[in-house]
């Protein structure tokens, strides 16, 4: 299977890595490629991900894969892509992801 990352998830993994990035640029470094990393293990695994339940209520079966302990990777499976749509810090306001998707 294939990895697409949409617009806004690519928008995600750049932003986290800028607020890292003044303070720590060896842990920006890290955890962005992490997160590239864990994307990976979806093209042979596309399930390993649970059902998203705070995106229950909007059509499409979101999944959710906690990449770290403070991010989840937000995808869908399309055909033979899986489909990044967000990558979200789970300490934020679970309404925020709703209205990213």
């Amino acid at each position: 299977m294939r990895i697409v990352w949409t617009t806004q998830a690519q928008e995600d993994l750049e932003a986290i890595y800028q607020y890292w990035l003044p303070t720590n640029e060896a842990y920006a470094t890290r955890l962005y490629n992490s997160l590239i990393d864990e994307a990976e293990v979806l093209a042979s695994q596309p399930k390993a991900g649970a059902l998203e339940r705070l995106l229950e209520h909007v059509p499409g079966h979101y999944r959710s894969l906690l990449a770290d302990k403070r991010h989840k990777l937000v995808y869908t499976i399309e055909g033979n892509d899986i489909v990044i749509h967000a990558v979200w810090d789970c300490r934020q306001d679970p309404d925020k992801l709703t209205s990213k998707i």
